[in-house]
């Protein structure tokens, strides 16, 4: 047991979506003041970002530097149609694809995604282009 809480303190500490690696959400479509698109970065995932009911919904997530990205952990409820885009410039305004997905209605549960990917990124954007419901929530987007 305490060799897989090292593991995972291990993979936590490699997170490069935390405030303490850098990272910041520079933009978001939407905002409430009780669920702010801060909460993404945040390591409790009982805080998160909602969407305030219209579809799509984006965020851009900017890391400390340009890096590496091989795995992006997405934590979210209500959300059907997700998309990752890079950009490895220092402006954020040249978005290359990297997955689309659609998820499965979890009837409001949680929903847990690890996508395995291969880019040098400054930037990632994120898009919610539909929802299981009118209101989506991202609790967690973890990036290594």
């Amino acid at each position: 047991v305490l060799r897989s809480r090292q593991q995972v303190r291990g993979t936590m500490a490699d997170d490069l979506a935390t405030g303490a690696a850098g990272a910041s959400v520079i933009m978001a479509t939407c905002g409430d003041e009780r669920h702010p698109p801060e909460h993404i970065l945040e390591p409790n995932d009982g805080s998160f970002w909602a969407t305030t009911g219209l579809y799509p919904q984006e965020f851009v997530i900017k890391l400390s530097g340009t890096a590496q990205v091989n795995k992006v952990r997405t934590l979210t409820s209500n959300v059907k149609r997700f998309v990752l885009e890079y950009c490895d410039s220092d402006r954020p305004d040249k978005f290359k694809p990297v997955f689309e997905v659609e998820l499965a209605d979890k009837n409001q549960r949680l929903q847990t995604e690890v996508h395995q990917v291969n880019c040098q990124a400054k930037f990632l954007k994120f898009t919610i282009g539909s929802g299981w419901g009118d209101f989506a929530s991202v609790h967690r987007v973890s990036v290594f």
